[in-house]
């Protein structure tokens, strides 16, 4: 009972240190804006629009430093986000008294999660089915069929595989494509198809091993083939779809290296692929009473904070944020006794590294850079903080400086 007084105590005082409580014009402010400054003339050649904040060891201030800077840059007109990615001890939703329960860790489990069976397309998009597909790294038939249109996608361990136009119309099949080309004849397309009939084997490969075209022509013919279906999916609305299991020999585009989803991406934008993705990523994101600041909690502490944070799905998730705010700040756990932050750093611009004045032993601290170097990952710059100023020798002379300069 005496932790969780002591606890409630603890957030109170949190509270109390928000910007929002602080006047414009106060020293406190001011140390947040030069801080914003300072991250943001740290990216001269490159801009920066994400980073990780963290401490080398707890109760260092690293949430409460990543908020109040969150809102100096909100201060900017830039729509920014807090994202809680301490998913050890989450603090950012109970800084801005919110209970609600979805957050990261209930979108990347549960909304990711999803194994759909059949549906329809008016609460899925095809692009959410390809990525929960292809973050479950399932390996089925994905059947999607309207009036108009009938598709079939395979996947294997997530990755598409091929697509199969079911009612291609005539003139587009492929002996009909080669004949118009006059690459073959309308014998050799009735020998052909004739032999397919008996075989497991694709057409073109049939074609080819005939000896009636070669394998150069096919291969173009095919490219043309595998695009028009691409945009026969790509052009999908509304429908119904069903996953189901297939077999090996079903894929015909077996030993041919396309990359599908980057042809199906080339005919759809971002912003408007994910319906379902879209909906529940903006549920979950709470807009705070101070303009242009979101914020995104952790959600229900997991058992696995370090496998989600470096899993796929957490990535999807980070990558949608950033194309929808202007710029994300992401709060994780300590380094020194969890390695979510480092985890999380190469998926951002770089790592902002809150220290408590005389809290964490310099070893420690020496360590924790080690680590950054050691894995390739930039340190953007330091936080130095709860600073008692008045035992310095410089601050009378600073207050004066800063006084007769700026006003008080």
């Amino acid at each position: 009972m005496i932790f969780r007084k002591n606890k409630k105590r603890d957030s109170e005082k949190d509270k109390e240190n928000l910007l929002m409580n602080f006047p414009s014009s106060s020293r406190f402010a001011e140390s947040y804006r030069t801080l914003r400054t300072n991250l943001f003339f740290s990216g001269m050649e490159k801009e920066i629009k994400s980073v990780v904040i963290t401490s080398a060891v707890e109760k260092e201030g690293k949430t409460i430093t990543a908020v109040n800077l969150a809102h100096t840059i909100a201060q900017t007109d830039r729509k920014t986000l807090v994202m809680d990615c301490d998913l050890r001890r989450p603090r950012v939703a109970t800084l801005f008294s919110e209970t609600r329960k979805t957050g990261v860790t209930g979108l990347v489990t549960e909304v990711f999660g999803t194994r759909l069976t059949n549906g329809s397309l008016d609460k899925f998009s095809i692009s959410d089915l390809i990525l929960l597909t292809r973050l479950q790294q399932r390996s089925c038939r994905l059947d999607i069929e309207n009036n108009t249109t009938q598709v079939a996608l395979y996947f294997e361990k997530g990755l598409m595989t091929d697509i199969y136009w079911k009612n291609r119309p005539e003139s587009k099949k492929l002996v009909n494509t080669l004949i118009k080309n006059n690459l073959l004849t309308k014998e050799e397309a009735h020998l052909a198809i004739g032999h397919q009939k008996k075989s497991v084997q694709s057409q073109g490969t049939i074609l080819y091993t005939m000896g009636f075209v070669s394998k150069k022509d096919i291969s173009k013919a095919l490219s043309v083939h595998t695009i028009e279906a691409v945009r026969a999916v790509s052009s999908m609305n509304d429908g119904e779809f069903n996953f189901s299991s297939f077999s090996h020999t079903e894929n015909k585009s077996a030993g041919r290296k396309i990359n599908f989803e980057k042809l199906y991406a080339g005919f759809t934008s971002f912003d408007d692929n994910y319906k379902y993705m879209k909906n529940a990523i903006d549920s979950a994101v709470i807009k705070t009473e101070i303009q242009n600041l979101y914020i995104l909690p952790a959600g229900k502490i997991p058992p696995n904070p370090s496998e989600l944070i470096g899993s796929k799905r957490m990535e999807f998730l980070v990558q949608y944020l950033k194309k929808n705010f202007d710029f994300i700040i992401i709060d994780t756990p300590p380094v020194m006794p969890a390695t979510d932050a480092v985890l999380m750093a190469p998926r951002t611009d770089g790592t902002v590294m809150v220290m408590k004045c005389g809290h964490a032993e310099r070893k420690i601290i020496k360590d924790v850079l080690n680590q950054y170097k050691t894995a390739g990952l930039p340190i953007i710059g330091a936080v130095l903080n709860h600073v008692d100023m008045k035992k310095e020798g410089y601050y009378r002379y600073y207050h004066k400086y800063y006084s007769s300069y700026y006003g008080k």
